[in-house]
C-alpha cells in the first residue's frame, strides 16, 4: 500500500476541503482570541471596572458573562459543523462513486470510477473530524476558563 501526500487527499476530498479549511482557520482564530482576551491580567480588571461603574452592576455583569459565553460557542459551532461538513463529502463521494458504476455498466464496471467516489467520501470525513475533534477539545478548555474568569470576577466585584 502507497502512502497518500497531502495534496492527493486535497483533491480526492474535493471543493468542500475549501469549507473545511476555513473552520478549521476560524477555529485556531478563535483559540488565539480566547487565550488573549481570557487571561486574567486582561480579562477581570476590564470587567470588574466596568461593573463598578455600572448603573446596574448585576446586569452589566451579566452582559460581560455572557459575551465571555458566547465567544467560546464558536467552537461549539465549528465543532458541530465540520463532521456534518465531511458527511456531507461522505454522501458526494458515494454518490459519485455509485454515480459512475451505474453509467460504466454497460462498458464493465471499472473499480477506478468506485475508488474515486470512496477516497472523496473517506477523506472528507477524516478531515471533518480532524477539524471538529481540536475544537471541542478548546471548547471544553476554554468553556471552564471562562467559568473560572466569571467566578473571579464575581468575586471581586
Amino acid at each position: 500500500m502507497g502512502d497518500i501526500t497531502f495534496e492527493q487527499a486535497w483533491n480526492f476530498g474535493g471543493p468542500l476541503m475549501w469549507v473545511l479549511a476555513f473552520f478549521s482557520v476560524m477555529g485556531l482564530a478563535v483559540m488565539f482570541y480566547l487565550w488573549y482576551s481570557q487571561r486574567r491580567g486582561i480579562c477581570v480588571p476590564d470587567a470588574v471596572s466596568r461593573i463598578r461603574a455600572a448603573k446596574d452592576p448585576a446586569a452589566e455583569g451579566g452582559r460581560i458573562a455572557d459575551r465571555m459565553m458566547a465567544s467560546v460557542d464558536w467552537l461549539a459551532d465549528i465543532a458541530a459543523i465540520a463532521p456534518l461538513v465531511g458527511l456531507l463529502g461522505t454522501v458526494l463521494g458515494m454518490f459519485r462513486a455509485f454515480g459512475g458504476i451505474a453509467s460504466d455498466v454497460a462498458a464493465g464496471a471499472k473499480p477506478v470510477v468506485l475508488a474515486q467516489g470512496v477516497s472523496q467520501a473517506i477523506v472528507t470525513t477524516i478531515f471533518g473530524l480532524v477539524v471538529a475533534i481540536p475544537a471541542l477539545l478548546a471548547h471544553a478548555f476554554f468553556r471552564r476558563r471562562a467559568q473560572r474568569r466569571i467566578a473571579e470576577i464575581e468575586e471581586l466585584a
